[in-house]
């Protein structure tokens, strides 16, 4: 629409005309207009002018008539739809289908069928169609049962009513922004036209527009270029700019993010939800809503509840006592972490929160979410839309904190909108359960689209359709690919393709597709007396051709761009001289004994930096949850149940003694009380998992005794994970042995249970010494000399021995000092020279933390930072020497 076609329209509103949009988009756009146009001729007071939506103008003719209550929203007939696939697919194959997508579908067939006047009784139908048809002759007599209406049935009464002379109009009708017409829009057409309505369709006019065609190197940076341009506009002074985007759905929120870096850089680095210059016609989900989502979420939970909904919980600010418990909520979060499990019952989440006072509202919480569970009855949709209301202010939703102005409209759109639409469903369904209940209000929230409200700005994004009579001072027109316009046809799969066709339905055939995207282009062209239209280059390693529709440039220029506005760009453009700070030492401890035992030492031998931060910072990386029971927890229960086992036996002697059931019994009932002293204070695993985690612990500990043990000469167990503190360098360390055996002879081996599969004695050579677990017991005592340290690997089918020993044979085949080559590297020719480069390193390793030595220097790239969790602080994975390296791991 022109310039001159709206002045027109205009001045047919202020005679008294009515005006019916396409869309509310225009109908907002128009009356704005209108305002600034009464106000440009020095207007204080004006009549409101009649303009309205088609779709808003048939609503208000129902209520009009009385028979407001007969039309169904579309949630109503979406429910209805699926009742009737429900009903009719229970228990046949037909169940696997995806409900909601197939009554979406189908709902959008018979919309179809309605507005084309078209039935499928005596048509040729696949056996998918046979079914629709079916489905919708039921829904069709359920409707006129109860006297219903539903969206696509709703032209039709209103064209009758006019044909009778129920309704009144005004002597002139206009249509503004119709691309497409549907029979039952031409039918009131010429019913109006009949009447002397003086019905009028708003022609394209075709304007002479400077048009420039611009191709962009890819979808990205085509967005970047478009908000450059409209940055350089805004910037000269203009006040009506459009950016067009065909899939605008699909690419709202790239769009958003990168308009908002170009455009207003500041806004997009505040909290705070002021009024943006630039409005997408496209709202999110209502579901999408972060205050919205939360309330969902609490609703949501079920008996069990997944360590990521605690943790959202926990974190979230949409519940009561979120900022009074923050801190200690915080703490809380990574406690559960550390247990490395997925899910955990209420129950055991209501016993990990008993009697810590610091979380009492998160306590309550939890104790409302468990209430909520108990509930069983079936009751009205109604009913249960207060009851998640109660709910949701029990569980202190939305919060304690000021809202912003968009969750303030968010939890409005939530009352008016989505629990409205589940109390609207009492007509059609009856008692329901709370899952039914509440899956309805989630998919309800998901379908609900909810925008800001709030002064439209000077730049307006859009999608094809929504563009539709709108005009611009400047407009870009983007994504003008081959695959965009004309579109692929995309018939519904319910509709006979051949009957889609010959009724001319959109998306029904190629042909329709080149007509409909022609008269976009046109109309597009007479938007805006200055045009861009974009296309990109390449899309991934796929190159890409313009649209054949693409409109011959009238001008070889290109258009005018900003400078990048984004921060990142900013402070690259800036070039400001920075100070270069080598900072490597941390301060020096001012205390000798410190907690973290072994692992400090390993930690500064692998790098120094991550030892500072571990252990001097106490900052960790969160414990990752896995399936099963974690590793971490079934080597803790193998340690303790091979503990309790040589408590009782003491020496192999007695391991002999018993036959294959006596051995077999002891290591079950030992196992057995191994996990019920471990669970005691920890979340139980559900009691399949830990049957089967039992059985596993048993067989291996069988495996280890039978294969590895029964086999070894003489040897009694003299300690078992005894805990000591021992002076290294300056620091003074905890530590906690798992095993320490003596032989026959008096010969002292050092043992380390290991359960996993990166075990190399090599590492107690090293330099650093990255491997000082077992070294360090070796030196600890003064008053008696190890003879051996070795790791013992139990793994089903590898039970071994893994380590070093002072002479050859001393523990079966577990290699001596003299045949591992680094060694000789070392200058390391017997036993006590190396238990003195054991000393050596472990003082250096100790004093350099000491001193808080703390650079980032991994001892190997693949070993030390492949599993280290402080990529994201020390950032070793941008430096050019570490890059790649750091991604061969």
């Amino acid at each position: 629409m022109s310039a001159g076609s709206q002045k027109n329209i205009i001045s047919a509103l202020a005679e008294g005309a009515l005006v019916l949009t396409v869309n509310k988009r225009l109908f907002r756009h128009l009356r704005d207009s209108f305002d600034q146009q009464m106000l440009a001729e020095g207007k204080s007071v004006w009549s409101t002018p009649a303009i309205i939506s088609y779709e808003a103008w048939l609503t208000h003719g129902l209520s009009g008539l009385g028979e407001g209550w007969r039309l169904l929203t579309l949630q109503q007939q979406q429910c209805l739809w699926e009742q009737e696939i429900a009903n009719t697919s229970r228990g046949s194959t037909l169940e696997l289908l995806q409900l909601s997508k197939t009554a979406e579908k189908a709902l959008q067939a018979h919309h179809l069928l309605s507005q084309y006047n078209v039935s499928l009784k005596d048509q040729q139908l696949t056996e998918d169609q046979k079914v629709f048809y079916s489905w919708q002759q039921k829904y069709l007599r359920r409707c006129q049962q109860h006297q219903w209406l539903d969206h696509g049935q709703l032209p039709g009464r209103i064209v009758s009513a006019l044909e009778q002379g129920e309704i009144e109009t005004p002597s002139q009708v206009i249509f503004l922004g119709f691309d497409q017409f549907s029979p039952t829009l031409l039918r009131l057409m010429e019913t109006l036209r009949t009447a002397g309505k003086c019905c009028h369709v708003t022609p394209v006019e075709s304007g002479d527009p400077n048009i420039c065609c611009y191709a962009a190197q890819d979808s990205r940076s085509e967005i970047e270029l478009a908000a450059r341009w409209v940055r350089r506009l805004l910037d000269n002074g203009a006040e009506s700019i459009g950016v067009v985007v065909p899939d605008l759905h699909s690419r709202r929120r790239q769009i958003e993010r990168i308009f908002r870096q170009q455009i207003d850089p500041v806004a997009s680095m505040l909290l705070a939800d002021d009024t943006s210059i630039f409005s997408l016609s496209l709202g999110d989900g209502l579901a999408d809503q972060g205050v919205i989502h939360s309330a969902l979420e609490c609703l949501s939970v079920n008996r069990a509840i997944s360590l990521d909904q605690i943790s959202f919980f926990l974190r979230s600010p949409y519940l009561g006592g979120a900022m009074q418990e923050a801190d200690a909520r915080s703490k809380f979060d990574r406690k559960l972490r550390s247990f490395r499990q997925q899910k955990f019952s209420l129950s055991g989440l209501m016993s990990l929160l008993e009697g810590n006072s610091e979380l009492d509202k998160f306590f309550q919480f939890i104790s409302h979410i468990i209430i909520a569970q108990q509930s069983k009855d079936k009751v009205l949709p109604s009913v249960w839309a207060v009851r998640f209301a109660e709910q949701l202010h029990l569980l202190g939703w939305p919060g304690d904190r000021s809202l912003l102005s968009s969750e303030y409209q968010a939890i409005n759109a939530w009352q008016e909108k989505a629990l409205s639409a589940l109390i609207s469903l009492d007509q059609l369904l009856p008692a329901i359960s709370r899952q039914r209940a509440f899956s309805l209000l989630r998919r309800m929230s998901q379908d609900i689209e909810f925008q800001l409200e709030g002064p439209k700005g000077p730049v307006q994004v859009v999608g094809l359709l929504e563009s539709s009579g709108l005009t611009f001072d400047h407009l870009w027109v983007m994504g003008m690919g081959e695959n965009t316009l004309p579109a692929r046809p995309q018939p519904n799969p319910f509709i006979p393709v051949k009957l889609q066709q010959e009724h001319d339905m959109p998306h029904s055939s190629f042909s329709r597709e080149l007509q409909f995207s022609e008269q976009v282009i046109t109309r597009l062209k007479a938007s805006s007396p200055d045009i861009v239209f974009s296309y990109p280059l390449r899309d991934g390693d796929c190159d890409l051709r313009p649209s054949p529709l693409l409109p011959n440039a009238t001008t070889q220029s290109l258009p005018g761009f900003a400078s990048f506005q984004d921060l990142s760009s900013l402070m690259q453009a800036a070039q400001i001289s920075l100070e270069s700070l080598d900072d490597w030492r941390g301060p020096e401890l001012d205390k000798p004994l410190i907690k973290g035992g072994t692992g400090l030492l390993k930690d500064q031998a692998h790098c120094p930096f991550r030892a500072f931060i571990h252990h001097r910072l106490h900052a960790q990386g969160f414990s990752v949850s896995a399936p099963g029971i974690p590793p971490i927890t079934r080597g803790d229960l193998v340690h303790l149940a091979l503990e309790k086992i040589w408590k009782q036996l003491h020496n192999l002697t007695n391991l002999l003694k018993l036959d294959e059931q006596q051995r077999i019994a002891l290591v079950q009932r030992l196992i057995a009380e191994t996990f019920k002293d471990y669970f005691s204070n920890r979340s139980i695993p559900a009691g399949q998992l830990l049957k089967l985690e039992v059985e596993r612990v048993a067989i291996l500990v069988n495996e280890w005794l039978e294969s590895v043990e029964m086999k070894r000469e003489f040897f009694q167990v003299l300690v078992t994970e005894q805990q000591s503190v021992e002076k290294i360098g300056a620091l003074q360390i905890q530590l906690q042995v798992d095993r320490i055996d003596q032989l026959e002879n008096g010969e002292l081996i050092v043992i380390d249970y290991k359960t996993g599969t990166d075990l190399h004695a090599e590492d107690f050579l090293s330099d650093p010494l990255i491997e000082p677990q077992l070294p360090i017991y070796a030196v600890a005592d003064t008053d008696s000399v190890v003879d051996g340290v070795v790791f013992a690997k139990l793994r089903r089918g590898e039970c071994r021995f893994i380590g070093l020993v002072r002479d050859k044979g001393i523990l079966g085949r577990v290699r001596d000092l003299s045949s591992y080559g680094q060694a000789e590297g070392l200058g390391l020719t017997n036993w006590d020279g190396l238990l003195h480069f054991w000393r050596q390193q472990l003082d250096q390793l100790a004093n350099d933390f000491v001193a808080g030595k703390a650079m980032v220097k991994p001892y190997d790239m693949v070993k030390s930072c492949q599993y280290c969790d402080l990529f994201g602080i020390c950032r070793i994975q941008e430096s050019s020497t570490g890059l790649g390296v750091v991604n061969d791991c």
